[in-house]
């Protein structure tokens, strides 16, 4: 694979424009097609084989409801009530409402059944209809607006499914200026510090667009987009830095700018290939959770990470034969031209003091780094997930508004109604629907019941909750509906269905994480097999694997401490609530494919160092010294880049990059620089054992290049070097 690889570089370098004009034209073309064929995304989750979703699309069939609703909340001041004029605003802005493209159905609180004014005669709330693709925002923004003039006793505020919380700015033009100057204090080279930046924003652009242009063949949920993000930009970054961390090396050793373009494609490049390789089929086993959303996320992701492989190999030597010695600092080059300079660059100092002192008492760093990772891991066993809703927004939104005034004046239930559908053998009678909302009410946690309709065989019952649409307490009322002794002995034997969004949600939420630890043990596993291929080792790709689980155990408990425990979450400005549900699977995709390329970036050069006959000790400390400042540099971009969208509006998304971050600084600081060379210094050389039998079974890639004829390095004088075959 090496000596391919090398060919590639080779040629790259070689037709350096041939190579930018192919992917500008990809660029331009993806963009062109998109725009042209491309269909909007939807926001709606849709899990198959859930009963609850049938039995709600049977329940909108039967009594024309909508799977998407929406609510315009209003009310008086503080000790005041609802006045005449009040009602009339009200009625106007709801015929107003109604009139609007994507609206289904809005309902006047003042005159529909049940009114849906508070007891106390201060707080209602229009209840809005949409279908799926409604885009109402700047219409309903608009109405409120001129009823708020018109009436400015009331006030007036919408959830996000009719006006979503505008965000909170653009955070990645931030961070890529910090990972700018991040990478620019590392190499020292202006050139060098642009060039893994400017592949990575390529290769984005081509992978965004290529998803958006899919949806002209199949409906993409919007949540397909973020691992293609997250990882494009995280992937596209490392694996160019990788392959042009290696390339300023060998110049710096002497070594020609074309011969070390190709060597560095061919050795690098394998590493970069095998890391992309690994993430690419782990996201694809997303498919196995049979999870619409979900698959489309990872194959999305997975076509990223595709994209930014095939953009290191080919763009990155064709831009770095642009920039020819200018990859070096003129520092550098200057120090190249000293005859007296030696022939060998020396490794990080820093990075060589640090590997001596944690392989000097290699079982206290590895303790140390276990316990760390453990004590902060232990919040993940009191993790929650559900569904995001309005609750979950700062105060200061009107969305979250909106959603604490309906709490105010109805209860915390409201925000979380369930649909109980009875379907009786024969007609429905109204003492069938008298019996059923007794029977209801009787339920511990349930706050009210009314009849929302009564047609043919089924009666339809709406609960209110005592708790809110998160609560522990209302998924546990959930399952005490759907308990058949809830509803036994009633009158007419009729089957019940618990249903709702609120229930939709629970259901969606609990079949997320009952697929997560399968998910995680696949990529666990597909890691290790494919770590053992490419390090020629039963240890090394083990201690991968762990460090990785650590790693990601920590994560989820740090992030469940800040938002479940609230532990610090006021400084983003967030409510204490469960984890996104799917929040674990994008954690580990994105840190699974982080880890990789950390774990590449830092053994490789151990393992080739092996390969060439140096001592285990001796290779540890030679390849740490060389890739550690890298590794750190590429993390310290990562969290520029997570931790800029922790400061944004939104809840799910301040989460989930606050979760990144946080595991990309553990896995960078805690598994790389310490868990690492501690378990490689008390393994020694039984890090590097394969059993023969295993030997001959696995296939030799040659990933650390050892086929290839290394190009001399001494200074440039006029000699020839030798060609890589």
């Amino acid at each position: 694979m090496a000596a391919w690889l090398s060919r590639i570089g080779r040629g790259s370098s070689r037709h350096p424009w041939r190579v930018i004009a192919t992917w500008v034209l990809v660029l331009a073309g993806v963009v062109v097609a998109a725009g042209a064929l491309g269909k909007p995304m939807t926001d709606t989750y849709s899990v198959s084989g859930l009963s609850s979703i049938s039995t709600l699309n049977k329940v909108n069939a039967e009594f024309g409801g909508s799977s998407t609703t929406g609510e315009i909340v209003f009310a008086a001041p503080e000790g005041q009530h609802l006045t005449a004029q009040d009602a009339a605003t009200i009625g106007h802005l709801t015929h107003t409402v109604a009139s609007f493209h994507g609206v289904t159905s809005a309902a006047d609180p003042f005159t529909t059944s049940p009114r849906t004014i508070s007891p106390d005669g201060r707080i209602g709330f229009i209840s809005v209809g949409l279908t799926n693709q409604a885009n109402v925002s700047t219409q309903v923004t608009s109405a409120i607006t001129s009823a708020q003039t018109s009436d400015p006793h009331l006030r007036i505020v919408a959830s996000s499914e009719l006006v979503p919380v505008p965000d909170g700015g653009n955070t990645e033009g931030i961070s890529l200026l910090v990972g700018f100057v991040v990478l620019l204090i590392t190499f020292g080279a202006l050139y060098a510090a642009g060039l893994p930046l400017l592949t990575s924003v390529i290769g984005l652009g081509v992978s965004l667009e290529s998803v958006h242009l899919a949806t002209s063949l199949v409906s993409l949920n919007s949540i397909a987009t973020v691992l293609a993000t997250l990882l494009g930009l995280a992937t596209g970054i490392d694996y160019s830095l990788f392959i042009v961390n290696r390339h300023r090396r060998q110049v710096k050793d002497g070594m020609d700018v074309r011969d070390s373009i190709a060597l560095a494609t061919g050795t690098a490049g394998s590493a970069v290939v095998f890391a992309a390789a690994t993430v690419i089929i782990a996201l694809a086993g997303l498919a196995v959770i049979r999870i619409q959303f979900l698959t489309q996320m990872g194959l999305a992701g997975a076509f990223a990470v595709l994209v930014a492989m095939l953009m290191s190999l080919t763009l990155t030597p064709a831009l770095l034969r642009l920039i020819g010695p200018r990859v070096l600092s003129r520092r550098a080059r200057r120090r190249m031209a000293d005859p007296t300079r030696p022939t060998k660059a020396a490794p990080g100092r820093i990075a060589a003091r640090w590997v001596s002192l944690m392989t000097r008492r290699p079982m206290a760093a590895l303790v140390t780094a276990v316990v760390v990772l453990g004590a902060i891991a232990i919040p993940a066993l009191s993790m929650r997930t559900s569904l995001t809703n309005d609750g979950q927004y700062a105060a200061s939104t009107a969305a979250r508004q909106a959603y604490d005034l309906r709490a105010e004046g109805f209860g915390e239930g409201i925000n979380g109604p369930l649909e109980v559908l009875a379907t009786y053998p024969s007609a429905a009678t109204s003492a069938d629907a008298t019996a059923l909302t007794h029977r209801l009410k009787g339920i511990a946690d349930v706050a009210e019941v009314f009849v929302t309709g009564v047609k043919g065989d089924t009666v339809l019952a709406t609960v209110l909750p005592s708790s809110g649409p998160s609560d522990q307490a209302t998924i546990n009322l959930v399952t005490t509906l759907r308990s058949s002794t809830t509803t036994a002995d009633l009158p007419g034997a009729p089957q019940v269905e618990t249903t709702g969004n609120t229930a939709v949600d629970i259901d969606i939420s609990a079949k997320v994480m009952a697929a997560f630890p399968m998910y995680l043990g696949l990529i666990v596993g597909l890691a290790f097999l494919l770590l053992m291929v490419v390090f020629r080792s039963i240890l090394v790709p083990l201690k991968a694997t762990a460090g990785f689980v650590l790693s990601l155990l920590a994560t989820l408990g740090g992030v469940t401490a800040m938002a479940q425990w609230g532990w610090g979450a006021g400084l983003l400005h967030l409510t204490p609530s469960p984890l996104l549900c799917f929040l674990p699977v994008i954690v580990t995709g994105v840190l699974f494919g982080l880890s990789m390329d950390y774990e590449m970036f830092l053994v490789s050069g151990m393992r080739e160092h092996v390969a060439h006959g140096v001592a285990p000790r001796q290779a540890l400390t030679r390849g740490f010294a060389a890739a550690a400042g890298v590794v750190i540099a590429a993390g310290a971009i990562m969290i520029s880049v997570f931790g800029g969208g922790s400061f944004g509006s939104d809840p799910t998304t301040q989460v989930i990059a606050f979760a990144l971050a946080l595991g990309v600084i553990l896995d960078v600081f805690v598994v790389r620089m310490v868990f690492v060379p501690a378990v490689l210094a008390l393994l020694g050389r039984h890090a590097w054992w394969m059993p023969r039998w295993l030997d001959r079974i696995l296939p030799d890639l040659d990933v650390e290049g050892t086929s290839l004829t290394r190009p001399s390095t001494q200074r440039r004088s006029g000699v020839e070097l030798t060609p890589v075959s």
